[in-house]
């Protein structure tokens, strides 16, 4: 039987760049198709079905539906998947071996990764947990994962989603971005409102992958200092190159602001 929800992040929602990249409508589209996906015969979070047939199910144009594509919203290919969908589980701090959730092959193939890997992780634990052991009390073996045999993974592949950090770790500080370091919808209007000449996407992509020269524990300060200087070393004519992007965060951030206004005047 299929299951009546599925879990959603309101924390990624918002804070997903590739996602926030998209246009509103487009964004709007992306939710009936993580519906189409729940609903899915052909494996939760994957539909083998054309681009056009998916835009048709949800009444979409294709227009948008491209849109989420190209964005890498929504990963696939109608013709051939060349990349498969690799996760890499992590326990404490140890990397488990890697696991193919969706095969490279032949298409059509579209997937969400979130709602592939949530999966994945969902039928483990249930099966570590509840049905940790056989009746002749042995271990039961590994669940296959939900797309492709599992025979078949590649260790230079990385996780779609990097591992957290413990509490302890965050405490002390360190000197690299913590890979749950999210951009939310508040540090978004900040940039609109006092960076708006900077390409906040391609500043924050150098912000995670560069390596400070002490430990640090207010990331969202360091991350406000960081596009600070991005402004000042942007050329002049940049100034217009991202005022629509950064306004349209702004509006957004404004909207988000006014609607939790209005939720504490009616509690």
């Amino acid at each position: 039987m299929k299951r009546p929800s599925f879990q959603f992040y309101p924390a990624d929602w918002m804070s997903d760049l590739k996602l926030r990249r998209c246009s509103p409508a487009a964004r709007g589209v992306w939710m009936d198709i993580l519906c189409a996906l729940h609903d899915s015969d052909d494996g939760y979070g994957l539909l083998r079905w054309p681009l056009k047939d998916i835009a048709s199910t949800v009444g979409a144009s294709m227009s948008h539906v491209r849109e989420l594509a190209e964005k890498g919203v929504l990963r696939g290919s109608d013709t051939m998947l060349d990349e498969p969908m690799v996760y890499t589980p992590r326990s404490g701090r140890k990397d488990g071996d890697p696991v193919t959730l969706v095969q490279a092959g032949p298409g059509p193939v579209w997937y969400s990764q979130r709602m592939v890997k949530d999966e994945y992780v969902r039928t483990i634990r249930g099966e570590s947990s509840r049905f940790g052991a056989a009746e002749d009390g042995s271990p039961k073996p590994t669940p296959k994962p939900p797309f492709g045999d599992g025979t078949t993974s590649s260790s230079s592949s990385s996780s779609s989603h990097p591992p957290s950090e413990d509490v302890g770790a965050r405490k002390r500080g360190s000197k690299k971005c913590p890979a749950d370091f999210a951009v939310g919808m508040d540090l978004l209007a900040w940039a609109a409102a006092n960076t708006p000449a900077v390409n906040v996407e391609a500043e924050t992509a150098k912000f995670r992958d560069h390596t400070f020269g002490r430990s640090i524990t207010d990331w969202d300060g360091t991350w406000r200092n960081w596009m600070r200087k991005a402004s000042e070393l942007a050329p002049k004519a940049s100034v217009v190159r991202h005022p629509a992007a950064n306004k349209q965060l702004a509006l957004e951030a404004e909207n988000e602001r006014a609607r939790q206004q209005w939720l504490r005047e009616q509690a």
